[in-house]
């Protein structure tokens, strides 16, 4: 299983990274749109939403994506202000209604959590992805090399110290030392970033990296509690089977989901102040 998941994780990332530097706007638009499709559908299969819901969220999810991708920078002269109120509108849905969420194991019923709660978040993931390669390919792989480091830190330092579950009831595999291993994992990849990148160390200070560092594996966590709640909930082990070793789409994006808002907002407060 392991060597099917890294054998696949390498294929996918010589795939993205190609994307990432290769891709034009546009292009790279429709590749998110497709990623948002069919994450959209293990989600409906997820919540139980049929087919003419799933094609209605389809729609809400991956039109706007595609509609900003096509039009140039600075095309829509509110898109600063609107995408500032989409990234704090889902920031406080990660960190409000999300934690509520798992706290008290709510079933994902109604259309709050069903509908509006999957149109938030793959909205403002893909509209993060967008701005981020804009500003930057290299934004777009330091974000995903984040994710992906801290997953991988959790995982290991999980195994071979974990003893405190994290939340034993959602996700028994979970620690709070693979938290702590992530924690430093993803403190000394910033730090690295800020030492030797001269663009993020004349922008920001090294506190604010840090900070900035332990606020994105806290969102990474809950993204990827909230999607094993929802697995837990409708009795899967997997959200899909398109990744052989990893599953389905939303099994690889739960954390990217909840950290990508954070960066697109943390990016676009930036370039405001410049």
């Amino acid at each position: 299983m392991l060597k099917q998941r890294v054998i696949t994780a390498l294929i996918l990332g010589f795939v993205v990274i190609l994307s990432i530097f290769l891709l034009p706007d546009p292009l790279w638009g429709v590749l998110i749109g497709a990623i948002v499709a069919f994450a959209v559908h293990e989600w409906c299969a997820l919540v139980k939403i049929g087919r003419v819901g799933q094609g209605v969220l389809s729609a809400l999810c991956v039109l706007p994506v595609l509609y900003v991708a096509i039009m140039p920078p600075g095309a829509i002269e509110d898109l600063p202000f609107l995408l500032g109120a989409l990234y704090v509108v889902c920031l406080s849905f990660w960190l409000f209604s999300v934690p509520t969420f798992l706290y008290f194991r709510i079933e994902p019923v109604g259309w709050y959590w069903r509908f509006f709660a999957p149109v938030l978040m793959f909205v403002a993931a893909g509209m993060a992805l967008l701005e981020l390669r804009r500003a930057s390919p290299w934004l777009v792989l330091a974000a995903i090399l984040l994710v992906s480091i801290a997953d991988i830190a959790a995982y290991f330092t999980g195994r071979a110290f974990g003893r405190r579950k994290l939340a034993p009831q959602i996700s028994p595999g979970k620690t709070w030392e693979g938290v702590a291993g992530a924690v430093v994992a993803v403190l000394v990849f910033c730090a690295l970033l800020w030492q030797f990148v001269p663009v993020v160390q004349a922008t920001v200070g090294i506190a604010t990296v840090l900070v900035f560092a332990i606020v994105a594996v806290a969102l990474s966590v809950m993204g990827d509690l909230y999607e094993s709640l929802l697995k837990r909930e409708a009795g899967v082990k997997d959200s899909g089977s398109v990744l052989p070793g990893h599953g389905g789409v939303l099994d690889r994006i739960d954390a990217m989901l909840a950290f990508l808002p954070f960066a697109g907002a943390a990016l676009l407060f930036l370039q405001m102040l410049n």
